[in-house]
């Protein structure tokens, strides 16, 4: 197919394109899946069989499966950088729960209330949200966000004491 050709092919499925970019909700600021869907386009035009259906047809289904397929694949790509990060924050939650002195963490345990305790365990030790926390333990992250400014008064006044 000659360059010519294909530009006029490309201009005549150009609507189709961008109805295809605007029913799956695709933002294409940098053109991405425009040049993806012209690409098909060219593939078509060389493999379109006259005998089996209307081209319009063929370019389609061609153009929307190649979309599905592309979404298909940033997710799983989505997915395995989200697991991935998953396990970085688990080793690091693990990690710097084996970091603390035992007898130093039994103190700040002993200055501070139940409550106190949960925020201090869940966001010190364990590196959880206040909303984690608070789903954790059926209580408002706000409730959690109250033991957390007590918990940080208890133990200024406590580092102050040391001194």
């Amino acid at each position: 197919m000659m360059e010519q050709d294909f530009n006029q092919l490309l201009n005549d499925f150009e609507p189709m394109m961008y109805h295809l970019l605007k029913k799956y909700h695709v933002r294409d600021g940098e053109g991405e899946f425009y040049q993806e869907l012209a690409i098909v386009l060219w593939q078509a035009s060389l493999t379109y069989q006259e005998e089996k259906m209307k081209f319009s047809t063929y370019v389609y289904s061609k153009m929307q499966f190649h979309l599905i397929d592309l979404f298909r694949k940033e997710e799983r790509a989505r997915n395995k950088i989200e697991a991935y990060q998953q396990h970085l924050r688990s080793d690091l939650n693990q990690s710097s729960q084996n970091d603390y002195d035992p007898t130093f963490v039994e103190k700040i345990k002993a200055i501070l209330t139940d409550n106190e305790w949960l925020w201090f365990e869940g966001q010190i030790l364990k590196g959880q949200t206040l909303v984690e926390i608070g789903n954790d333990h059926h209580v408002t992250a706000n409730a959690i966000r109250h033991y957390k400014r007590k918990a940080v008064c208890k133990l200024r006044d406590a580092i102050r004491k040391e001194r």
